[in-house]
């Protein structure tokens, strides 16, 4: 029995990489043992296939949450490299329940305001443009607050796949062991730097090095033969893939595998890196695992079949 239910809002890029696609199998799994309310997922580019992806996993696993989408400029790296989702769409279209979709920050706003206070996990695994618009909104038809203040009234604390912070942490060589500007940052650099200086809420990173290493997806591949996800992730990888948003949303809602260090402040710089600077008066965290990847590969594996540990 989970004692602790928690209310979570996701922000997704699903389409650039697969892994968006096992978070979301990950978040309904533990929406149906209890250990959370998934009260809204947004889509944070101006892919369509990606969203209508989002739907249709939404309908296979009976989830019950508004979906909303952003409407702007193009702001995704790769928006163009349809790797898994077009073929997606085009196999389980009969699951698409929606033709347009809200736009993803006043959805946001929707559920703040509809919100008791300090209750919401405000979780973005893809650009933080979403994030930014939210933080950054007027107040509306929907709020009388601003989104900086709904949002320092109602989200409890955020959890961002995002960044890279190099503390020695061991890691399959990338980038000849040189810093590198992370994608979900890199992608939309204004709108993170927007998003982390706004939020006054406690902000915990699982950077690039978290995830790397850890590869998951391989029971669903094995056992369920229908399934979206096994369908996305043998086309994307052909197998398990890298777990950088499903380890995001897993800490999110359970705290479990990896501990925080900090309190300090990240800062991003106008090319996208990120430092990480340690400050008692600072209210950003970022996350390191007390478990080794086989055992925090094991769990996740098992939670996305649902056998929740």
């Amino acid at each position: 029995m989970v004692k602790n239910k928690v209310a979570v809002i996701i922000d997704t890029d699903l389409g650039a990489d697969c892994d968006d696609v096992g978070t979301l199998v990950l978040a309904l799994q533990l929406e149906k043992h209890g250990f959370c309310d998934i009260k809204a997922v947004g889509y944070c580019t101006t892919n369509i296939y990606g969203v209508q992806c989002v739907d249709i996993f939404r309908s296979f696993y009976g989830g019950k949450f508004p979906i909303g989408m952003y409407y702007g400029k193009k702001v995704e790296c790769n928006e163009d490299q349809h790797i898994f989702d077009i073929d997606l769409v085009d196999h389980y279209k009969d699951l698409i329940k929606e033709t347009n979709y809200i736009e993803a920050y006043k959805l946001y706003r929707k559920v703040l305001a509809e919100a008791e206070d300090d209750s919401i996990i405000f979780i973005t695994i893809g650009e933080l443009t979403n994030a930014a618009n939210l933080v950054s909104s007027l107040p509306d038809e929907i709020s009388p607050l601003s989104g900086q203040e709904l949002f320092a009234k109602k989200v409890k604390y955020s959890c961002v796949m995002g960044g890279l912070i190099n503390d020695n942490h061991p890691i399959t060589a990338f980038n000849n062991n040189e810093a590198f500007p992370e994608y979900n940052i890199v992608c939309a650099i204004e709108d993170a730097q927007k998003f982390v200086k706004i939020s006054a809420k406690p902000i915990y990173f699982l950077d690039f090095y978290v995830g790397a290493d850890v590869f998951t997806g391989k029971k669903v591949i094995e056992h369920d033969e229908h399934s979206p996800m096994k369908f996305a992730y043998l086309k994307y990888a052909n197998g398990p893939s890298r777990s950088w948003d499903l380890l995001a949303v897993y800490y999110a809602i359970t705290k479990r595998l990896y501990r925080s260090v900090g309190p300090g402040v990240m800062h991003i710089d106008d090319n996208g890196f990120t430092t990480f600077t340690k400050d008692q008066d600072g209210h950003h965290y970022y996350l390191r695992p007390i478990k080794s990847n086989e055992e925090i590969t094991k769990e996740i594996d098992e939670a996305l079949v649902g056998n929740i540990l």
